[in-house]
């Protein structure tokens, strides 16, 4: 198992300084969250990957000796069609799908490993089998920008497809060799199932696994200091001989008001955490 954190925890951060910041606290990798509409100011980062050149990002992770896991997008494939049949002709039928090649486009350039994605919530007025079908195929499509190239797509539980089984039934319905899984622990936990009957169900389709922690009351807290049952997570990935990525998400982004946690302490306390947590694991899982 490798570990990286996500760039949702320090928005204020250039892309050079999560890097350099990553190789010290001693992750082996960092995911790049993006916004490819930057029309939103609050959703803005520094270290967005979609306003540097692509050799720049690539020799930046040459020299800090660590991966760049993922580009972290908002890209998703349920926006309706609205009217259902005359919309047709006046709206893209594959939204979402050109700017996941661009992601992918950009992510094949600079080395990085995959782009993350989401399904995401299918419309309650709408047939759910009609719903699914146009996300699954535009997400096929958006898979397809893969071929030919170093990267690939990576869909993440999140909507209508939080719980490990819809997710599940959506990757074996896009059936493709381009697409893997990117599994966020809390967005399982907060849909009613145990994260680690997830993993379980998901197998070798996962390449990522999202990690964060929270109180009784759903406040972030320090890995390992909250509810979630992650060292015991972390015993179940042994066991079935995973040996993808880990990725901590602490949600500076999002938050709204100050919890009194440092970034830095946060993100050190949290490689230190996991690296304790697998060195704890039995030989043989």
């Amino acid at each position: 198992m490798k570990i990286a954190f996500s760039t949702i925890a320090c928005p204020s951060w250039t892309l050079s300084d999560a890097v350099s910041k990553a190789a010290e606290y001693g992750y082996l990798g960092l995911e790049m969250r993006s916004f490819h509409d930057h029309r939103d100011q609050a959703l803005r980062v520094a270290s967005d990957p979609l306003a540097m050149d692509p050799d720049e990002i690539a020799s930046l992770f040459d020299d800090a000796g660590i991966d760049g896991v993922s580009f972290a997008t908002s890209v998703r494939y349920d926006k309706p069609i609205n009217p259902p049949v005359i919309g047709r002709i006046f709206q893209n039928e594959e939204a979402g799908v050109s700017e996941t090649k661009e992601y992918v486009d950009l992510a094949d350039r600079s080395g990085v490993e995959f782009v993350r994605v989401f399904g995401c919530n299918l419309p309650a007025a709408e047939s759910r089998a009609c719903s699914l079908t146009r996300v699954s195929n535009r997400l096929k499509l958006a898979a397809q920008t893969a071929r030919n190239t170093k990267a690939r797509v990576l869909l993440e539980n999140a909507g209508s497809f939080a719980r490990s089984t819809e997710f599940l039934s959506l990757l074996e319905l896009v059936d493709s060799q381009w697409l893997g899984a990117s599994f966020n622990v809390l967005t399982s936990q907060q849909a009613g199932e145990c994260p680690i009957d997830g993993i379980k169900e998901l197998g070798d389709h996962l390449q990522v696994i999202k990690i964060s922690d929270i109180d009784a009351d759903g406040n972030p807290t320090r890995l390992g200091e909250g509810v979630l049952p992650l060292p015991k997570l972390i015993e179940a990935l042994s066991a079935m001989n995973y040996k993808g990525w880990i990725v901590y998400e602490y949600p500076k982004l999002w938050m709204t008001s100050d919890n009194g946690l440092e970034v830095e302490d946060v993100l050190k306390h949290a490689a230190d955490t996991l690296y304790e947590w697998m060195q704890a694991v039995p030989a043989g899982g």
